[in-house]
């Protein structure tokens, strides 16, 4: 595991000490978790718009009901 150190301002600080306080982590644990569902967020978002951009024809959503027979 990598560390990594960042300056947040005062006011960020004490809100993530809170909710980490809140849901029973440390701020460090929960720093972890927050930038891995951001990666994990920005991933999806990258593999969507490269999928709107691929040239290919869109399907509706009427359309993929009626295929799966909804």
């Amino acid at each position: 595991m990598t560390n990594l150190s960042v300056h947040i301002p005062d006011q960020a600080a004490t809100a993530l000490a809170g909710l980490a306080r809140f849901q029973g982590q440390t701020p460090e644990q929960l720093v972890a978790a927050l930038v891995e569902h951001y990666l994990e967020d920005a991933k999806d978002l990258s593999d969507a718009l490269a999928a709107l951009n691929d040239g290919e024809q869109p399907i509706s959503l009427e359309e993929v009901k009626r295929e799966l027979g909804l």
